[in-house]
């Protein structure tokens, strides 16, 4: 391994115990994904969809209205996980963005365009006009972001591989866990995102919205949630056994601390299997679509645990004689959580405020 790539420790004391800022890391990551799932995979089954047929219209301007804050959400809650990731991995993950600095900054590029495009696209469609070609291009800017993150991701877990990159940037997509990563990402995304479509479609439904139009899209919904299911579970399998060996034999060995998150999030998957097959009329199943989406969300948190604990044993030999110092600042800690907490209800606040009202007649929705 090239050691003396990997910067030196700081020497800055951390504020508080790591258990903490591990737990922060995976709560406020979740969060952000959350978010950022709903983009991604609204982005791309609205571009899939296209805007030519009416059910197809109506599910994508569903997706942009939902992107136009969901976007807005998912930067604002980034910037709490990449603070403790800095905290706990800042060596490895700044190092790994300057070797692919090109690539880093242009995410921000994209990330702005895109914003941008799902504003024309917004408009486009409530103006009754197409937006087909924007949603494609919307979709790419996303896959790319997303694409980037995957990629410094794994380049910052692997010191051992930075030389190479930095004779190379390219050799940075060489890593046999890219593909299968990539995907594990973008089908969690589908999947959320198909049933935040059937969810609102229902709910429509019952606030006496137009019931074929409704069906239509609760339909699409359960489709492409399950089909990404379906793919997600094999996707995870070709994951686990593309990661390193000295990696997966490390995670086998380490005891139902690894185990059960894994197991569990498996489990979701194959019940969450079940639940979307039994769904044949959604509107008449209002239940078990919220199951399904219920089970989504709790798969996607064990499985942030699970990426995490896969971090550490990538980074087990390069940490190995770490000093961390601790000095607790808990006036600071405190402050964090109590904003943090505040922060959280007032956007759950704003968001059941937005999925309970509905327009008054001569409105438009916000």
């Amino acid at each position: 391994m090239a050691t003396n790539l990997i910067p030196a420790l700081d020497p800055a004391p951390l504020p508080g115990p790591t258990w903490l800022f591990h737990l922060l890391w995976v709560v406020t990551f979740t969060i952000h994904l959350l978010f950022v799932n709903s983009v991604l995979g609204g982005t791309v089954l609205a571009a899939l969809l296209g805007t030519n047929q009416a059910v197809h219209r109506a599910s994508a301007k569903l997706f942009v209205e939902v992107n136009s804050w969901a976007i807005s959400f998912a930067i604002t809650f980034g910037i709490a996980p990449l603070l403790f990731l800095q905290v706990l991995f800042g060596r490895f993950f700044y190092t790994a963005t300057i070797l692919v600095a090109w690539w880093w900054l242009g995410l921000l590029g994209l990330l702005t365009v895109g914003y941008y495009l799902n504003y024309v696209a917004k408009f486009r469609l409530r103006a009754g006009k197409g937006a087909g070609a924007v949603l494609v291009v919307e979709a790419v800017c996303f896959l790319a972001v997303a694409m980037i993150q995957v990629l410094v991701n794994l380049l910052h877990l692997q010191p051992e591989r930075w030389e190479r990159v930095a004779d190379a940037t390219w050799a940075a997509f060489a890593d046999p866990t890219f593909v299968p990563r990539y995907l594990h990402f973008l089908l969690a995304a589908v999947a959320l995102a198909g049933a935040i479509l059937a969810w609102a479609a229902v709910r429509r439904a019952e606030r006496g919205g137009d019931q074929q139009e409704a069906r239509g899209m609760a339909g699409i919904g359960i489709r492409a949630a399950l089909v990404a299911t379906i793919l997600q579970l094999v996707d995870g399998f070709w994951l686990l056994f593309a990661l390193p060996e000295g990696v997966l034999k490390a995670y086998m060995r380490s005891g139902a601390a690894s185990m059960v998150p894994l197991a569990l999030g498996i489990l979701a998957g194959v019940v969450l299997l079940t639940v979307l097959a039994g769904i044949s009329d959604p509107l008449a199943q209002g239940t078990r679509v919220r199951r399904a989406a219920e089970l989504i969300v709790g798969a996607m948190l064990v499985m942030v645990v699970t990426r995490h604990q896969l971090r550490e044993l990538y980074l087990a030999t390069a940490r190995a004689n770490e000093q961390l110092v601790i000095a607790p600042q808990w006036g600071i800690v405190v402050t964090f959580l109590l904003v943090f907490v505040l922060g959280v209800a007032v956007t759950v606040f704003a968001l059941v405020r937005a999925a309970k009202d509905t327009p008054a007649p001569g409105e438009t929705a916000a």
